[in-house]
């Protein structure tokens, strides 16, 4: 009995501190740390200030914390300088009047070559920005801070980049990358960026052939890594800064906190949600790394990828990613030694462990919680008790048939282990030093071998669960499902641990394993709450025709309740409401007075035949106070484009819509050149949209305010008119 207790307290033990390992970031240090210390308390003073309001390009707010930075670099004996530019992305259909901050600080024995350090300081307009990216603004300030304090310089330069519309589409870094001269002398580059307002400041991706450019971050410490991260970060159709200055060819590092994703790009993204530990993580790597890289080698040398991970007390393990598939065929021929005696048992162990980790699977495929119960801890725990409860009754049945399944278990995971380190060798170490401490525990059967191995796996694995389910993809679909495969495998995996906690109990103790789901979820339902802290996003929009009597107030996508009170219907809007944005679907609300805002219009210029195609050239203009205006094109297709005299280039774009269409953020007061080729004979329609905060006021409407755990998300409550011209 006491055996069982003690077996089952050290499981729940080693998953308890994997999750916090990954889950928990460092204590702030407070602001009466030395001075050449990074201090989250210090920093703090800096998100104050720059999160006091939303400040989205194009306005006053926007130039506020852009004139904040720079007397702060001016303090500090930096001598910054602004970078304006008309910048056109290169990933997303976005384009704006750019003001990029750079400050260089000069090395003592510099060749040429610079550490780039790069955060944002634009915002989404309905939200302050503390965490995206005001964490990282105000952690680069303490750095800088940190670094002047030091009696001796640096020995290479560094810059300090400040981009600018990156919310509206990565647009800063675009032209720094493209435009700035500055560029040229970057050796290597490390962005800081939030998906959420707490956790662990993690190293997500990296630019290629990263084994030399991760090696560095053993200079850091306490570092929360894995080339799992970069191998499925470079599958997904996300971006952040690091994805325009990757034209630059150098190594990279991009770190982000992502904890507390539902008050991400909201109104809650402020002071008070933000937490000191994640800010102090960020500045902890930032520090480190441009003191370690700026008095390092540069340019650094020249790698391939590695596999690599962190480790507790052993910090990063990192080899180059051609030993993937040797350590995998290692593995290959110590399961052949392994299993030869009990080759009976592995078919039944392979089938029997396929089809427990497929029935998981498919469970959890129709488990899709959404609010505050899809980012929930408490649900990942439960979920993860019921995917134990399957796998326990699946594992009862077969063992009593085929005791030898064990056998079968290692040759899943071999062939996992093979796969991956073929395929994607960065995720290779999830399956491969498991499996590999496993076969040494099997053929030595000793119980400290076997844990070990458990030691090995669940540090590996219990935490990246955690993360993937509860931090980055929630309780539902793709994470709901990783959770119920992951936590299958392990169990078979650790399954002689686990027939020490069961011993004799009916059907391995499933039936109590449904229960603890049942309990814990209920817990859930009895604590995971929708509130202030965990909101939900809306935003409303009034929309009017300037060409037409009829204006429309409604919002996008799946509406709460508070919204269908708000506009006060659920009909489809006019054809014209499809054009608004790069939604390409109706407003979803009802029709409402019009209150006749003003207008962006669209003026010919010329019109020529160039290269065999017409070109129209437009001059277009925003009414005051828009943020954002959206162009669409209709009738014929768009060969080329520029605007204000840059091209457009549509080779690196996420996607390719079917009809021409662009963002143009902070258009200036002279209005913006927009040329558009289209073939000879043919004419287009131009669409305008301009986007301006907040709602009119609406005679006969009254929306009410929205309760605590409705905030506004995204763009926020716009009025936005529309117009439509024919060249």
């Amino acid at each position: 009995m006491l055996a069982r207790v003690g077996a089952a307290v050290g499981l729940i033990v080693l998953c308890a501190f994997s999750i916090f390992r990954v889950a928990h970031p460092p204590a702030p240090v407070p602001a009466t740390a030395p001075d050449t210390v990074f201090s989250a308390e210090r920093a703090l003073h800096h998100v104050a200030e720059i999160a006091q309001r939303p400040h989205p390009m194009g306005t006053a707010d926007h130039d506020r914390v852009r004139d904040y930075i720079v007397a702060q670099l001016n303090a500090l004996g930096l001598r910054p300088q602004i970078q304006t530019t008309t910048a056109i992305g290169t990933r997303d259909q976005s384009v704006g009047r750019v003001q990029n901050i750079l400050a260089w600080v000069p090395g003592s024995n510099t060749n040429g070559k610079a550490v780039l350090v790069a955060v944002h300081y634009d915002g989404v307009p309905a939200g302050p920005a503390a965490s995206d990216d005001g964490a990282g603004s105000a952690a680069l300030l303490e750095t800088l801070r940190a670094l002047r304090a030091r009696k001796q310089p640096l020995a290479h330069d560094v810059i300090a980049l400040f981009t600018d519309g990156e919310e509206a589409g990565l647009l800063g870094a675009a032209a720094f990358a493209r435009e700035h001269p500055w560029a040229k002398d970057v050796a290597i580059a490390l962005n800081f960026e939030a998906r959420g307002t707490s956790g662990r400041s993690y190293m997500f991706e990296t630019g290629p052939g990263n084994r030399d450019a991760v090696s560095t971050l053993r200079a850091a410490g306490d570092v929360t890594a894995g080339s799992v991260f970069t191998t499925i970060y470079r599958t997904l159709p996300n971006d952040t800064d690091l994805s325009e200055l990757a034209v630059l060819g150098i190594p990279a590092l991009n770190f982000a906190f992502a904890d507390g994703v539902e008050r991400y790009h909201t109104s809650r993204d402020d002071v008070a949600h933000l937490n000191l530990g994640s800010l102090q993580h960020h500045g902890l790597q930032m520090l480190a790394l441009t003191e370690a890289l700026a008095n390092g080698e540069l340019p650094r040398p020249k790698t391939s990828d590695a596999v690599f991970f962190d480790l507790p007390l052993i910090g990063m393990v990192i080899y180059p990613i051609w030993v993937a598939l040797p350590l995998a065929i290692a593995a290959l021929v110590f399961t052949v030694i392994v299993v030869a005696p009990t080759r009976r048992g592995i078919v039944p162990g392979v089938v029997a462990t396929l089809l427990a980790v497929a029935i998981a699977g498919v469970l959890a495929r129709f488990v899709n919680l959404g609010g505050a119960a899809r980012w929930s801890g408490v649900y990942t725990a439960a979920l993860a008790l019921g995917v134990l409860a399957v796998n326990a009754a699946i594992y009862s049945s077969a063992k009593r048939r085929w005791p030898d399944l064990y056998a079968g278990v290692l040759v899943v995971w071999l062939l996992l282990s093979l796969v991956t380190s073929g395929w994607m060798p960065g995720a290779s170490y999830l399956f491969t030093w498991p499996l590999l401490f496993a076969l040494v525990a099997a053929r030595s059967r000793n119980p400290i071998a076997e844990w070990v191995a458990a030691l090995v796996t669940i540090t590996l694995l219990a935490g990246f669960m955690f993360a993937v389910t509860a931090v980055m993809l929630g309780v539902g679909g793709a994470g709901a499902i990783a959770l119920a495969v992951l936590t299958s495998l392990i169990a078979w995996l650790l399954s002689p641990i686990l027939d020490v906690v069961i011993n004799d109990a009916k059907l391995s103790g499933a039936v109590w394993l449904a229960g603890a789901a049942i309990v814990v979820a209920v817990v859930g339902l009895l604590i995971v709450k929708q509130n202030a802290d965990h909101p939900t996003r809306t935003a409303l929009i009034y929309a009017e025709n300037a060409d037409a009597p009829n204006a429309w107030l409604g919002a996008y996508g799946r509406q709460d309740s508070w919204t269908r009170s708000a506009v006060g219907g659920e009909t489809p809007g006019p054809s014209w409401t499809s054009n608004l944005g790069e939604s390409n679907v109706p407003l979803v609300g009802r029709q409402a007075p019009r209150v006749s805002l003003s207008a962006p219009t669209a003026t010919f210029i010329r019109d020529t035949i160039l290269n065999g195609a017409r070109r129209v050239v437009l001059r277009v203009n925003a009414p005051p106070g828009t943020i954002m205006l959206t162009m669409h094109a209709f009738g014929a297709p768009v060969l080329t484009s520029s605007i204000d005299g840059r091209v457009v280039d549509t080779t690196r774009y996420r996607r390719h819509p079917p009809a021409w269409m662009m963002e143009y953020w902070a258009v200036p007061d002279s209005g913006a050149v927009v040329a558009l080729s289209i073939p000879q004979g043919q004419h287009i329609d131009f669409d305008l949209a301009a986007w301006r905060p907040g709602l009119p006021t609406l005679p006969g409407i009254t929306i009410p305010p929205r309760p605590p755990a409705v905030v506004p998300s995204q763009s926020g409550d716009v009025s936005v008119s529309y117009r439509r011209a024919r060249f």
